[in-house]
C-alpha cells in the first residue's frame, strides 16, 4: 500500500472515514512504516488536544482583560496602536492588617500596577452614603521618581466602552467616580502605547 496523504490521516484521526479505508490504513500501520506512523502520530496528538481545548475555559477575569485590551484600540488615547496590560504588584485586600486592628473593616483598598517604567499607583473607597465608589490614582515614572506624568489622558471604560475622560495634573494624579465597580478598566494614553489596567471588582 502506498503512503497515504496527509487529508486521508486526518480523517483516520477523526475517526470521520468509511471502515473498509480505515482498516486498510491501520494495516499499513501494523506493517510498521515509519512515515505513516508519524503521521498518524502527529494527527492524534492534535485530535487529543484540540478535543481538551473544548472544553478548556479559561477564567472570566482574564476574558474581561482581554476583550478590554481590544476596545482600548477605538477610544484613541495614544497615537501608537500597541496595547499593554498592566501587572498588578500589590493589592492591600491581601496584606495582613496591624495586629490589634484584624476586627475592623477596610473601607479602602491600594493597587499598585507597573507596565515598563511606569507605575499606576490606586486608591479605591466607597462614596459615603451611596453605592458608587471613588478612584483616586496616580501615575510616575519608576526610573525617575520624581518625575511626575503629567497632562496624560486617561478613561474610565465599563464593558469595552469609555465612560470618562480626564488627564493627569502636575502630579501625575487623577480621580474618577463610577457607580458599578464590575468590568471596569482604566486607559492610559501614553505616547508608545496604551496602558490596560484592569479594576478588581
Amino acid at each position: 500500500m502506498a503512503h497515504c496523504s496527509a487529508q486521508e490521516w486526518v480523517d483516520f484521526a477523526r475517526e470521520t472515514m468509511n471502515v473498509e479505508r480505515a482498516n486498510a490504513m491501520q494495516a499499513h500501520l501494523d506493517q510498521a512504516c515509519e512515515q505513516c506512523t508519524k503521521n498518524a502520530a502527529a494527527w492524534r496528538r492534535i485530535m487529543q488536544f484540540a478535543t481538551q481545548e473544548m472544553n478548556y475555559c479559561p477564567p472570566e477575569s482574564c476574558v474581561r482583560v482581554v476583550k478590554a485590551s481590544f476596545g482600548m484600540r477605538k477610544i484613541g488615547l495614544s497615537h501608537n496602536p500597541k496595547v499593554e496590560i498592566a501587572s498588578l504588584l500589590t493589592d492591600s485586600m491581601y496584606q495582613p492588617t496591624p495586629a490589634g486592628i484584624r476586627g475592623s473593616f477596610a473601607t479602602a483598598r491600594q493597587l499598585l500596577y507597573k507596565a515598563g517604567d511606569v507605575c499606576i499607583d490606586l486608591h479605591i473607597r466607597p462614596k459615603p452614603g451611596s453605592e458608587a465608589v471613588v478612584l483616586v490614582g496616580q501615575l510616575l515614572d519608576s526610573v525617575k521618581p520624581p518625575k511626575a506624568l503629567s497632562n496624560i489622558p486617561i478613561a474610565l471604560v465599563h464593558g469595552g466602552n469609555p465612560v470618562e475622560r480626564t488627564k493627569t495634573n502636575d502630579f501625575g494624579e487623577f480621580d474618577f467616580g463610577f457607580e458599578k465597580p464590575e468590568d471596569i478598566h482604566l486607559a492610559v494614553g501614553l505616547e508608545n502605547r496604551t496602558l490596560v489596567v484592569p479594576i478588581p471588582n
